[in-house]
């Protein structure tokens, strides 16, 4: 680039020596530029002759890096399209998530209820079973008790009224031999 700049300043200064040259009082002729045209000519077709190839590989060179920095930024753009889509579905599903999650809870909290309602009514028909239970053979412990007690009372009455009783007393030992002959 630079040399392309130096070859455009060269000849800028020779067009400017010719023109410069003409302004010496008297209007030179078409033939005083024939010279530096031809000068002009040979410089601007041994520019092109030598800058040619590189010019031509540094724009194909650019070309492609233009190129390339393109379907980077078409795919970098397919990309983020995508996870924004992706970002805009998970935001759209996120009402149904969070009721559907909500629902899930009002489930759970109603199955714990019921289930501990359940534990608590089974509990307390076992506590009532048991009590029931547990009178009832207090009650079989204190009628037996009673009825021994009752017994015990009946055979020291009988036992005294025997003893004090001379009639009772011969009858008793009468039956009791005959039970034992």
């Amino acid at each position: 680039m630079r040399f392309l700049s130096a070859y455009a300043l060269t000849a800028l200064t020779v067009a400017t020596q010719a023109w410069g040259a003409s302004n010496s009082g008297d209007h030179g002729s078409v033939t005083d530029l024939i010279a530096p045209a031809v000068n002009v000519a040979i410089l601007v077709g041994f520019l092109v002759w030598k800058l040619k190839t590189p010019l031509h590989n540094y724009f194909n060179t650019r070309s492609e890096e233009v190129s390339n920095t393109l379907e980077r930024a078409s795919i970098k753009s397919k990309e983020a399209q995508m996870m924004l889509e992706a970002e805009q579905r998970k935001l759209a599903s996120l009402t149904s998530e969070l009721k559907l999650i909500e629902d899930q809870a009002n489930n759970d909290v109603a199955a714990f209820e019921k289930n501990v309602s359940k534990e608590v009514e089974d509990k307390t028909h076992k506590l009532k079973t048991d009590a029931s239970a547990k009178i009832q053979a207090d009650k079989k412990a204190m009628m037996d008790k009673l009825n021994a007690e009752l017994l015990d009372q009946v055979i020291k009455e009988t036992k005294s009224t025997i003893k004090t009783n001379q009639d009772f007393q011969s009858k008793a030992s009468s039956k009791l031999l005959q039970r034992l002959s």
